[in-house]
């Protein structure tokens, strides 16, 4: 009868400990002026503050709805997964309230969906052959303009770092993507191949190379982890 009477005063105690751990978590979000956000765990109600890379700790059970507090950049309700709990870090991708364009599929381009028309076209534009007609005259137009739109990309060696990443400042990669000081110039080369960041910078779009940084630099750290664990 002791015995019974043992296992009913631990097993809360057992699993008291099992619940309360401790997790990192990252805000996934292009508005990096939205940082830091308030947190707020409805189950425990832990309030917690990120970083200004998104980044906060909270202890965690599978079940437990994460918000975050009323701000002007983002929104969110999530639902802590069983599968969540095993991530290193556990990225979390609230909805962003800035204004999201609707993708239109244009399935004929004429000079009545551009806006203009014949007469406007020719008295406006140069004509090398007189007796060239109106739709050849729209599509030698079209043509000059897709030419102006195709940019030059000069392929680099293998062994040469991503000059456009590399001069992006040291702290970007260090605080934001938290990669290890003694690791960027590893992550230079990893960049090597990658031409669509080269594009991201070079038309200072900031939104969109520090999202695509981001996810490139989740994977250099997992393969510099599975690399230390061979």
């Amino acid at each position: 009868m002791k015995y019974i009477y043992l296992l009913i005063i631990l097993l809360p105690f057992k699993n008291y400990g099992q619940d309360s751990v401790a997790y990192t978590l990252r805000i996934m979000l292009n508005e990096t002026e939205a940082f830091p956000l308030k947190v707020l765990n409805e189950n425990t109600e832990e309030l917690v503050e990120t970083d200004q890379a998104g980044y906060f700790s909270m202890r965690l059970s599978a079940g437990d709805r994460i918000l975050i507090l009323e701000n002007d950049y983002c929104s969110l309700d999530y639902k802590i997964k069983s599968n969540d709990l095993t991530q290193s870090i556990i990225r979390i991708y609230p909805e962003s309230k800035s204004t999201v364009l609707e993708e239109v599929e244009i399935s004929q381009i004429s000079a009545k969906s551009l806006g203009i028309d014949s007469k406007t076209i020719m008295a406006n534009t140069y004509n090398p052959n007189p007796n060239m007609d109106f739709k050849a005259m729209f599509l030698w137009l079209i043509s000059k303009m897709k030419r102006k739109q195709k940019l030059e990309i000069v392929l680099r060696k293998p062994h040469e770092k991503n000059p456009y990443v590399a001069s992006l400042p040291r702290s970007i990669i260090t605080d934001y993507l938290k990669i290890p000081d003694n690791q960027v110039e590893a992550f230079y080369y990893f960049m090597n191949d990658d031409y669509l960041i080269d594009t991201y910078i070079q038309q200072q779009d900031e939104a969109q190379w520090k999202m695509h940084l981001l996810e490139k630099s989740i994977e250099f750290l997992n393969q510099s982890s599975s690399s230390s664990e061979r």
